[in-house]
């Protein structure tokens, strides 16, 4: 039996949970983190990953002014960390100096990346599209980053140790138990 859902509020939280990674911007001096749960890989060749941003974020108006961004997965251990970057303003404070979070550099991006982070996705946006009332922007990895012992000779994470953070909707956040994980062989 199905019930109908109306309410739009709860139909764009149907697809949830979503691993909910901190989107980096900015420089490494002035750098804003903000939490996003509309986001994806888009290509293997070359290599896409896309975020869903609104245009009164100031994420938003760095990653216009830099045609870049980071794209940080943390550990489930600091879901109050992605909860608290979704909160605030960047435009108002310094997320990295308010929370204590340590910043590194990137590869090739100046935006300011997470040091906690699982897995760093470091993005230069190749375009952008208006979807709705907000703007998708597609960026090109440029660069990618995995913790030393998460990554499994197969190329897949290792969830045995740090998971990433999963956000329910209206403030729940969830991580993969490993005794959920099937494995089908061919």
């Amino acid at each position: 039996m199905f019930r109908s859902v109306r309410d739009k509020d709860v139909i764009v939280r149907l697809g949830y949970p979503k691993v909910t990674p901190l989107i980096s911007s900015g420089d490494f001096e002035n750098g804003n983190l903000m939490a996003a749960t509309w986001h994806t890989h888009l290509s293997g060749i070359p290599p896409l990953y896309g975020v869903s941003i609104a245009p009164d974020r100031y994420t938003y108006k760095l990653i216009k002014e830099t045609g870049e961004f980071g794209v940080n997965f943390l550990p489930f251990r600091l879901y109050e960390l992605v909860w608290k970057c979704g909160l605030v303003s960047g435009a108002n404070v310094d997320k990295f100096e308010k929370f204590k979070i340590r910043k590194m550099r990137g590869k090739v991006i100046k935006a300011p990346l997470v040091e906690e982070s699982i897995v760093i996705l470091e993005c230069k946006v190749t375009k952008d599209v208006k979807v709705g009332d907000h703007v998708f922007f597609v960026g090109e990895i440029v660069h990618a980053w995995v913790r030393d012992n998460l990554l499994l000779s197969k190329g897949i994470l290792d969830i045995t140790g740090d998971k990433h953070v999963y956000y329910l909707g209206r403030g729940n956040f969830c991580t993969i138990d490993k005794n959920t994980v099937k494995s089908l062989k061919n």
